[in-house]
């Protein structure tokens, strides 16, 4: 009797552990998070509409708006593109007037634009209206620099 309530706890201690080291390795004092593992990938721009959005609403991932008016100097999706590539990253992309469907809408009133979402929260965006952002969206270097504060660049 007492041996199978000594294996009860330490099953149930080892159920606990397991859990305990699985989300302290998930919430390191950082404030980053990981985005799903589907996401780090090939780099690329997965097209999306507003209603996929609300699908993977328990998802960690990142989402490029755009509009077909950004006349920077240097467009902006080369700068992404770039970083993509480099960490082998995948962006979900959807247009700004399909963007204007989403709940994001409400945040986020310009393109383009660049939000890192967790679980279906905004946890930071690029503002296409603020002089601030405009070196992150002219520069690779400030760009990742900007993102490495939020996410993990691998798994």
């Amino acid at each position: 009797m007492t041996k199978k309530i000594l294996i009860i706890i330490i099953c149930i201690f080892s159920i606990l552990m397991t859990a305990c080291s699985n989300r302290i390795k998930q919430n390191d004092n950082t404030g980053k998070i990981y985005l799903n593992d589907k996401y780090y990938n090939n780099g690329n721009f997965i097209k999306v509409k507003g209603n996929d959005l609300s699908n993977i609403n328990n998802e960690n991932y990142i989402l490029f708006t755009y509009n077909n008016y950004c006349n920077m100097a240097i467009p902006c999706e080369n700068i992404f593109q770039e970083f993509m590539t480099k960490y082998k990253i995948d962006f979900l992309s959807i247009s700004f007037e399909e963007f204007k469907t989403t709940k994001f809408y409400q945040t986020v009133k310009y393109a383009p634009s660049v939000l890192v979402v967790e679980h279906g929260n905004i946890v930071a965006y690029l503002n296409a209206n603020s002089d601030d952002d405009l070196e992150k969206y002219q520069d690779t270097n400030k760009f990742e620099e900007w993102l490495n504060n939020y996410i993990y660049f691998s798994k």
